[in-house]
């Protein structure tokens, strides 16, 4: 499920990269996923009620949903095909004969954090961490819990 739909893309977060709904649906829904997976579910069972609050979740998405399709067109840029198990192998962008030398196209080349994202797991992790952090740093779920915080939860004690 997403959070956020294309309305609210180009309304309210004013988003320019997704052109169609047909694009922002696919890639909001998988930006809702990574933020589900972030926040540790909390968002299933306590999407905040605060307005203010709930606007910043459906922005992160929005922005992660950007970033996501961005990585991709790196990929997609850099690759020529996939293999059998659906990864991207690159493109070769030179071959010399004299010490049979072969360069392949590279996605970190061209320096930007995308397509450094687009080669790196770990960096597309840190991108969408950091794209989410900036607009939830501080955003409680419906349960008063920080949708970032990775802590242990303890139940009250009572007396």
């Amino acid at each position: 499920m997403a959070y956020a739909d294309f309305t609210f893309y180009q309304r309210t977060y004013f988003g320019e990269v997704l052109e169609t709904e047909q694009t922002a649906m696919r890639w909001l829904t998988r930006a809702s996923d990574e933020l589900d997976s972030m926040t540790f579910g909390r968002l299933a069972d306590g999407f905040p009620e605060i307005a203010v609050h709930a606007e910043k979740v459906r922005k992160a998405v929005c922005a992660m949903a950007d970033a996501l399709y961005l990585v991709e067109e790196q990929r997609k840029a850099a690759a020529a095909t996939k293999d059998a198990q659906g990864n991207y192998r690159p493109a070769v962008s030179s071959i010399s004969s004299g010490q049979e030398s072969i360069s392949y196209a590279s996605n970190s080349a061209n320096g930007s954090v995308y397509g450094k994202a687009a080669a790196d797991t770990v960096a597309l992790s840190v991108l969408l961490r950091e794209t989410a952090a900036k607009y939830l740093a501080g955003i409680p779920d419906a349960n008063g819990i920080n949708l970032l915080y990775a802590g242990v939860m303890q139940p009250c004690a009572t007396a």
